[in-house]
Formats: structure tokens, C-alpha cells, sequence
């Protein structure tokens, strides 16, 4: 079993904060590297946004994430292995 650890998690945070961008929505294909181990994450987001009313200028900043559906798959050489990935926990290394 590939065990995900804090440092995998903040990778795929912060790929995920630079796909999703401004976007509201996000429907895509994430794929990181572990050493010979292929994370590959697929989801559809509802992106929640503020904007702060003392910084009009800048970006609403994300206030929460809704999963509609998502899947990650591990493969090493080729072959799936079993992981223990959770959404919940790669949400709290996003805010």
C-alpha cells in the first residue's frame, strides 16, 4: 500500500491551488510523482469564494471546496496499488 505523506499532500495542494486558479468550478486530471509512484487525481469541483471587503483589489480568496466526485489512482511500474488517500485531509493542507 503507497502510504501518502505531508509532503505528497502540500505537492498535490498546491498543483490543485494553481489549476483551480480563479475558477469557480474545476473539472480536471492532476498527475504528481513519487519517486517511481504515479498519483493521479481526478476530480469536479464547486469552488466557494469571498472577497474581502478591506482588499476590493485582490482575488475572493477560497473559502470552501465541494467535491461532485473525485478518484486518485497510484500505479507503480504500470501496475495500480492500493493507497490511503483521503480528500478531507489534502482539503486541510489547501486552506
Amino acid at each position: 500500500m503507497y502510504e501518502f505523506t505531508t509532503s505528497v499532500y502540500l505537492q498535490l495542494a498546491e498543483s490543485l491551488r494553481d489549476a483551480i486558479g480563479t475558477k469557480e468550478f474545476f473539472s480536471g486530471v492532476l498527475t504528481l510523482y513519487d519517486g517511481d509512484v504515479e498519483c493521479r487525481l481526478v476530480c469536479t469541483l464547486v469552488i466557494a469564494r469571498q472577497r474581502l471587503a478591506e482588499q476590493p483589489d485582490v482575488s475572493p480568496r477560497i473559502t470552501r471546496i465541494s467535491p461532485v466526485w473525485w478518484e486518485l489512482q497510484t500505479k507503480c511500474g504500470g501496475e495500480i496499488i492500493n493507497n490511503d488517500f483521503s480528500f478531507a485531509t489534502l482539503l486541510n493542507y489547501f486552506y
